[in-house]
């Protein structure tokens, strides 16, 4: 009894041994399809993902269509446009700040021509009055008593003075013309005797 208990007993841990491996293999087997399950629930997501993907895409298409025919619209209109002949019109504009530059340099030309005659009156004046007294200094007493003469018209009525004087080297002006004309007539005078002769 006891080797067919054993036997017996042999042959239940023998089958419950089967069946543990069996349900072993089934555990992996579920394991792996759980594997599987897993990355199909990924892809699944993804594709969930790529599918609002999709659906965002197809709900701006619309918007993105009106865009591009709005775009194809104004590109027609460019290109009607460039195939026209253009107008060409020169314009030449002479800027404000040339002309501001230009203005600032004839004032500056006009000061520094002022500045100019001044200094060149001052010296005539420096000169004049170092001549003058030169001559008080170191000229004779007739030449004193001339320049005193003349000081005193000066002072006493010096429009007059001024007038005369103007008069004088316009009358001196006058002879010294008249002088040279005489004496290119005289030539011509001269020449006109001898062609006369030959």
């Amino acid at each position: 009894m006891n080797e067919n208990l054993l036997t017996t007993l042999t042959e239940i841990s023998e089958g419950h041994t089967k069946k543990i491996e069996q349900h072993g293999e089934q555990l992996s087997a579920l394991q792996e399809t759980l594997h599987h399950l897993t990355d199909w629930k990924a892809m699944l997501n993804q594709l969930t993902e790529s599918d609002n993907h999709l659906n965002k895409l197809l709900t701006e298409l619309p918007k993105q269509t009106k865009q591009h025919q709005h775009l194809n619209g104004i590109l027609q209109e460019t290109i009607a446009v460039l195939t026209r002949p253009q107008e060409q019109r020169h314009h030449h504009h002479f800027p404000k700040i040339a002309w501001a530059t230009g203005g600032l340099f004839l004032i500056l030309c006009l000061i520094v021509t002022g500045w100019y005659t001044t200094a060149s009156r001052l010296d005539n004046y420096r000169d004049n009055d170092t001549k003058y007294r030169y001559l008080q200094l170191f000229g004779n007493s007739q030449m004193n008593r001339l320049l005193h003469y003349a000081d005193s018209l000066q002072q006493a009525r010096p429009n007059f003075f001024r007038d005369s004087i103007l008069a004088a080297e316009k009358a001196k002006q006058h002879r010294l013309e008249m002088l040279d004309e005489a004496t290119r007539k005289e030539a011509e005078a001269w020449q006109l005797r001898q062609k006369a002769k030959q």
